[in-house]
């Protein structure tokens, strides 16, 4: 009996996690994306360490965070938000993450991974 049990909430686990994978609506629109992040303020978590995040995405494509570290953004062609440290101590780190947006709420996705959730301002 304990052995069924224990297998209903395996597969009940999984159905979960499949199911929350499935709900993720990434932006797939670069020109929706550029107007969301153009000239915005993303306040937020970061997720791995529960602080809070601030990214300020200026017009030129440049990029503040929360310590003052700059950086270059951009969206790529499968409407990623990406970016290049330029100082700070992620200077040199470069890559793309998945944006989500659903209800007013955004979500930052490094490698199928929720790493940033907020809101945006300013747009």
């Amino acid at each position: 009996m304990q052995k069924i049990a224990r297998t209903l909430l395996a597969v009940l686990a999984l159905a979960t996690a499949s199911g929350s994978a499935l709900a993720q609506t990434f932006i797939t629109d670069k020109a929706q994306l550029e107007k969301l992040l153009t000239g915005a303020t993303f306040i937020g978590v970061y997720l791995r360490t529960e602080a809070a995040y601030t990214l300020k995405f200026g017009t030129d494509g440049t990029l503040t965070d929360t310590t003052g570290a700059k950086a270059r953004w951009w969206v790529d062609d499968q409407a990623r938000y990406c970016r290049e440290w330029l100082d700070g101590k992620l200077k040199g780190n470069a890559g793309c993450m998945n944006v989500e947006l659903e209800d007013g709420q955004v979500a930052l996705y490094s490698e199928g991974k929720k790493v940033v959730e907020g809101i945006v301002t300013g747009n």
